[in-house]
């Protein structure tokens, strides 16, 4: 059975239906951007979009992208950086976050059974620029944080930052 096939029976097995509608619609998200945003590694935004929530109910919600992470070395043997990255950044932004990474990142806060109204704007201006969606997914998710009272990520809050310096430039 090839990796996506088993991907998919393990998230039939260990996440909610609507986790699995949610993943299954951030994935096409996420390839329609990387093809987009010319990333050549389809097969693996396709294995990091499948696997980026595959944590989700199995611990601290909060800490659900390392755990997935884990998941994804240990269950399913996933070596590739890029894959491993974009999964633990999925949830709080890094500095250190590229273009694939962002891909999954936005596609996880945009995807189309995302109800808030900033969502349909942050999957529009992923096709335009996806730096720009950084910007808008970023402020969304911290504004959110910042109204339940948790702490914000200083990772996300330092990527916002560096968004913010480039575009000033």
């Amino acid at each position: 059975m090839d990796l996506h096939r088993r991907i998919k029976k393990y998230l039939r097995k260990h996440i909610s239906k609507k986790r699995y509608i949610h993943t299954l619609n951030l994935t096409k998200l996420a390839l329609k951007l990387a093809k987009h945003h010319r990333i050549k590694k389809l097969s693996e935004i396709e294995t990091a979009a499948l696997l980026h929530d595959c944590g989700k109910g199995l611990g601290d919600c909060d800490k659900h992208s390392f755990l997935a992470t884990k998941i994804a070395k240990k269950k399913f043997s996933v070596k590739d950086k890029d894959i491993l990255n974009a999964i633990k950044y999925h949830t709080y932004g890094s500095r250190k976050m590229n273009k694939f990474s962002k891909v999954i990142y936005v596609a996880d806060i945009s995807e189309p059974s995302r109800k808030f109204k900033e969502a349909k704007r942050i999957r529009k201006y992923a096709f335009e620029n996806l730096d720009k969606a950084m910007l808008l997914a970023l402020s969304t998710k911290m504004k959110y944080v910042l109204d339940e009272k948790k702490p914000l990520s200083l990772e996300g809050v330092i990527l916002y930052n560096k968004l913010i310096n480039r575009r000033l430039r």
